[in-house]
Parts: structure tokens; sequence; C-alpha cells
């Protein structure tokens, strides 16, 4: 009996010492998008920025990537520390505060009113891997449309889509690749902005 309750005590206590690998948490980031070159600017527009359209994959902290044309699976010890969804659109409005070209820029989080709405597709915000997992890259795949409060309009749209190879074929790479990809990429949603303003 008592060699019973010790070896039932040891399979109890080595079950509650399992120890998981430490998930490491990454951030999408961008750099400052204030510009050197004089922007074109809609000093007296207001501008909201609604919560990015995102896959249902987007909206969530696991980190997934695909393999080939068609295998999609996540990492098992590499989350994002918050919603891509949220953090994407938290992105877009710094990017726009950065750049000083309106008066004022709201979140969707905002009740204010303002004269422009700007919506965000995102259909792709993702690492791929070859089918031997040697090498990989990122792709953004996303659309701009800017909305004219006082018609509902869409009164001009932008389409970008981007790729990069990354250093090396892991979470940290990847993520590294896609900030920089959608640096580039609110750098010229900035311009269009801009423009398309005035």
């Amino acid at each position: 009996m008592k060699i019973v309750l010790i070896a039932l005590l040891t399979v109890i206590f080595v079950g509650c010492t399992t120890t998981y690998p430490p998930i490491t948490e990454y951030r999408i980031s961008v750099a400052n998008q204030k510009s050197n070159t004089p922007l074109h600017s809609a000093k007296n527009a207001t501008i909201k920025v609604s919560q990015v359209f995102v896959r249902s994959s987007l909206m969530s902290k696991k980190m997934k990537y695909v393999v080939g044309n068609y295998k999609e699976y996540a990492y098992n010890e590499s989350e994002w520390a918050e919603q891509p969804n949220k953090a994407l659109s938290d992105v877009i409005v710094k990017a726009l505060e950065d750049s000083a070209v309106f008066k004022h820029v709201s979140s969707y989080k905002s009740f204010s009113s303002s004269d422009y709405t700007l919506e965000t597709n995102v259909v792709a915000f993702t690492q791929h891997f070859s089918s031997d997992e040697k090498s990989s890259f990122v792709k953004i795949d996303i659309t701009f449309s800017l909305i004219d409060n006082s018609s509902l309009k869409v009164i001009a749209s932008k389409h970008i889509v981007k790729e990069k190879k990354t250093e090396a074929p892991n979470a940290q790479s990847g993520v590294k690749a896609l900030n920089e990809l959608l640096s580039t990429t609110l750098r010229e949603m900035v311009v269009w902005l801009a423009k398309d303003c005035n």
C-alpha cells in the first residue's frame, strides 16, 4: 500500500511540474511616418480610421504561416502581442498623425464626426514558407478606401501588394520583414491621401 501511495504521489507531482516552452510575443510596429519631402496637406480636414477588415486568422493572437500553396499552421512558441486587426488599425492612426496631413485623426473608438473615413481591407499579412521550409517570404495585400462622409461615397482607393524575402525561415525574421513592408506601405498610403484629399 505504501509503494502504491508513493507511486501515485510521484505521478501527480510530475504531472503538476510539466514545463512548457516560453511563448515569445511579437509586436506590429512601424517606422515614424514624418516625411522630409513636403506633402500636400488637408489642414482643415479631419479623418477617422475604421477598424481594419481582415481574415479571421488575423483576429487572433495566434501567429500563423503558410507552407507551399495550401497548408496553414500556427507557431507553437510565438504569437502576436495583440490581435493584428487592432494593431494594424492603431499603426494606421499613428502613421496619419505622424504625417500631419490632416487637422485631426481619430480612431474607430472615437464618437467624433469627421470629414473623411479611411477603410482598410487586409487580404494578406502573412509569412510564406517554401515546401521544404528552408526559406520564406512575407506578403502584404492591402486596399485602402477613402470615403467622403458628406456623401458616404468612396472617392478614391489604393491597392498595395508587396513581398519581401526574410533573413531566415523563422517567426522573428517574418515579423521583422512584415514590419518593414508595412512601414513602406503606410508611407505610400500617406502620400496617396495627401494627394487625393486636396
